[in-house]
């Protein structure tokens, strides 16, 4: 029994969310962490045409900007949710970025080495984000 929870610590994802709308999600292990926006924003921008991302190897500071999310009803930055440098967009979205309306919270943008790990901890669990846009 042990092993097995060893194996699922080892193997860890911490999930965590920002106030604006950005989910960040953290492997443990490799420490890379995908960014995304959460179905909230995708509902509020509506249907999204165009993503325009950062360069790989751009280095970043926490609510810097990553890049803009395009939709037929506006324009949305893509604000980092802690520091870190870009090593890997979704090239995906360059073709299809509706990939975003139709699933939000598994459609990442971009992948991010993270500077400071300490940082995610300011960031809200999935409860603390669900009480922000239930209000």
């Amino acid at each position: 029994m042990r092993s097995i929870f060893k194996l699922r610590q080892a193997f860890s994802v911490l999930t965590k969310y920002t106030k604006d709308h950005e989910w960040i999600k953290y492997d443990t292990q490799t420490k890379i962490a995908k960014i995304g926006i959460t179905d909230y924003a995708q509902k509020e921008l509506g249907d999204i045409v165009h993503v325009d991302f950062q360069k790989v190897g751009l280095v970043f500071k926490t609510h810097q900007s990553l890049g803009a999310i395009e939709s037929v009803k506006v324009a949305a930055d893509i604000y980092a949710p802690v520091a870190g440098e870009i090593v890997k967009i979704n090239e995906d979205l360059k073709d299809s970025p509706n990939l975003i309306n139709e699933k939000a919270e598994e459609t990442w943008i971009l992948q991010t080495k993270v500077q400071n790990e300490a940082e995610l901890d300011t960031l809200l669990d999935k409860q603390s984000y669900e009480k922000i846009i239930n209000k």
